[in-house]
C-alpha cells in the first residue's frame, strides 16, 4: 500500500456520481434496542430530487423498523471498494401497492428498465400487488464519503 494513501472527502458531484453508478447498497435502520440493522438493497438515485428509492415487501423487518424510527442511512461502495458514499435521512414509506397500475405501482414501474411489451408491464404491476410491495423513499439530508489515493505503487 502506498505510504501516503490518505483518504480524501468526495465532492458533492463525486458523491452523486457514485450513487448513480451503483445499484446495490446496505441500508442501515435502527432496531428497538438501538443497535443497527443492515439490509442489502437495490436502489435508485434521483439526483435532481436528492431522493433514494427502494422497492421492498411490506412485511420486511426494515419496514417495521422504519415505521418505528424513520432515521436511516444507505452505504454504497465503488466497484473497487476504495471509495464510498453514505446517504442519511428520514425515510418515507409509501402505501402498499393495492391495485395494478395504482400510484405506488407506477412508481415501482418507473424504477425498472423499460419493458419490451405492454403485457410485461401489466404482469409486473399485478406482481407488485401480489407481493405487497411499497417504496421506501429516502430524502437525503446528509451525503458524505471518501476516496483513498492510489492504493498500490
Amino acid at each position: 500500500m502506498a505510504e501516503n494513501a490518505e483518504p480524501r472527502p468526495l465532492t458533492d458531484d463525486e458523491l452523486s456520481k457514485l450513487l448513480a453508478a451503483q445499484r446495490f447498497g446496505a441500508l442501515a435502520t435502527n432496531r428497538s434496542s438501538g443497535h443497527p440493522h443492515l439490509s442489502t438493497v437495490r436502489y435508485d438515485w434521483d439526483a435532481e430530487q436528492h431522493v433514494i428509492r427502494i422497492s421492498t415487501v411490506a412485511d420486511r423487518l426494515k419496514v417495521r423498523q422504519l415505521h418505528g424510527d424513520p432515521r436511516c442511512a444507505l452505504y454504497v461502495a465503488s466497484d473497487d471498494f476504495w471509495s464510498y458514499v453514505v446517504a442519511e435521512g428520514e425515510a418515507e414509506l409509501s402505501p402498499v401497492s393495492a391495485e395494478p397500475g395504482d400510484e405506488v405501482g407506477r412508481e415501482l414501474l418507473a424504477m425498472q428498465p423499460a419493458f419490451a411489451e405492454p403485457v410485461d408491464e401489466q404482469t409486473f404491476l399485478r406482481q407488485m400487488v401480489a407481493d405487497r410491495r411499497l417504496v421506501i423513499r429516502l430524502p437525503v439530508t446528509r451525503l458524505y464519503g471518501t476516496a483513498l489515493s492510489v492504493p498500490f505503487e
